[in-house]
């Protein structure tokens, strides 16, 4: 399936894409494979933005940690941490990791197993791209974090026009295309359009408005979140968090001197997304 027969897909979603998502999750060895790949080196500029903004010795929840290795990395810095995912499979070697001040559980991102305003920051890295309903989400992160707590939300942007711009001029200069979104120039011309598109669409309207695609759920796994269900967008997350009260303190901060200089002057087209909330 193109990615535009993946985008008008959804549409028509089934019902059971949340069942399915699930159980891919839970069982898919050759994505665990691919978390392996998330080790400290990669995790580290998430783990710094994370830790410059909680205070010490905080009590922090991770959604959707994966691997674990993040919650560990926190908890490393002296934090008190829980580490939930929703896949048992990916948690299975982390156990070993757990102490008094670091803990991980299953759990869906949908309904989280904790109080109400319970944690002084909550975090997910490369998580909203991948549920099927983001909103809640995101709404159940802002439940069980305290009055005055923030949330850090970090991921791929994948609405940026610079990424599809980058992509395209790699492409017309003889380099190499990136799987799913930009495997030609064509593709990557076509998604330079589309995301600018979205982009102004998503500037003009008010609401947020939350774009889904149909996943690869076939475990043929070949990187650039195939298995994507939300076409993530800083200006949706953006306007969500307003439209229930909470500060953005940062939409983006950026890695490394272009990504700092992009995210500083064009911060909504930031290639990733690393954004900081106070509620």
């Amino acid at each position: 399936m193109s990615l535009m027969e993946a985008l008008r897909a959804v549409s028509n979603q089934d019902p059971s894409l949340r069942r399915r998502m699930r159980e891919f999750y839970e069982t898919s060895e050759t994505y665990k494979r691919l978390l392996d790949h998330h080790n400290s080196a990669y995790l580290q500029t998430f783990v710094n933005l994370v830790n410059s903004h909680a205070q010490p010795q905080s009590q922090l929840l991770e959604v959707g940690c994966g691997n674990g290795v993040a919650s560990r990395m926190l908890a490393d810095r002296g934090h008190q941490i829980v580490g939930t995912d929703i896949s048992p499979l990916f948690l299975a070697e982390a156990k070993v990791w757990e102490t008094d001040c670091l803990t991980y559980q299953v759990a869906d991102a949908l309904d989280l197993p904790f109080p109400d305003q319970h944690f002084d920051l909550v975090c997910s890295n490369e998580l909203v791209e991948h549920v099927p309903d983001v909103q809640s989400v995101l709404q159940e992160m802002i439940r069980v974090t305290r009055d005055g707590g923030r949330i850090v939300v970090a991921g791929p942007n994948l609405c940026s026009p610079i990424t599809s711009l980058l992509d395209w001029l790699r492409l017309l200069i003889g380099g190499a295309g990136r799987p799913i979104w930009a495997e030609t120039k064509e593709q990557a011309f076509q998604g330079l359009q589309r995301n600018l598109r979205y982009y102004l669409q998503k500037r003009l309207n008010p609401e947020p408005n939350f774009i889904f695609r149909e996943p690869d759920l076939t475990d043929q796994i070949i990187g650039g979140d195939a298995d994507s269900v939300y076409v993530a967008s800083t200006i949706d997350l953006e306007k969500f968090f307003q439209q229930r009260g909470l500060t953005i303190i940062k939409l983006s901060v950026g890695f490394g001197l272009k990504g700092k200089i992009v995210a500083t002057l064009c911060p909504r087209l930031s290639p990733y997304i690393s954004m900081v909330v106070q509620k």
